[in-house]
């Protein structure tokens, strides 16, 4: 995954929390689920083109918009998950961040084969 992409997602963010709307809400407006919605939010679902303009427009704002990398404090306030704490290694960041989604895509697959209870099953 390209930081252009964890831009983009962190900005998906940071713009429904300005326009305060929740993520359910912005979802189902863009037909997708919640946790399509987070997966896109996380930089882990690829989008077309389309797909893309589709979410600005929701978001009232410019597909170009959404890639502008924003302060760090932006990123916090909004809740973006790479933006708790600094790195002693600034270089390091990005292979942090693909060690951490590797092991995202790991638990989501153990998931799906029901090797592992999921978060939503452990709630039922």
């Amino acid at each position: 995954m390209s930081e252009r992409s964890r831009v983009f997602g962190n900005n998906v963010r940071v713009y429904l929390n300005k326009r305060e709307m929740e993520p359910k809400q912005l979802a189902d407006r863009l037909g997708y689920s919640e946790q399509e919605l987070r997966r896109i939010m996380d930089a882990r679902l690829f989008l077309t083109t389309e797909e893309k303009e589709q979410i600005a427009a929701e978001l009232g704002v410019t597909v170009e918009a959404l890639y502008e990398v924003q302060d760090d404090l932006i990123y916090e306030n909004a809740g973006c998950y790479e933006c708790r704490g600094g790195f002693s290694e600034p270089s390091n960041k990005k292979i942090i961040f693909d060690l951490f989604d590797t092991y995202c895509d790991i638990q989501e697959v153990l998931i799906e084969e029901g090797l592992k209870e999921g978060l939503a099953e452990s709630s039922t």
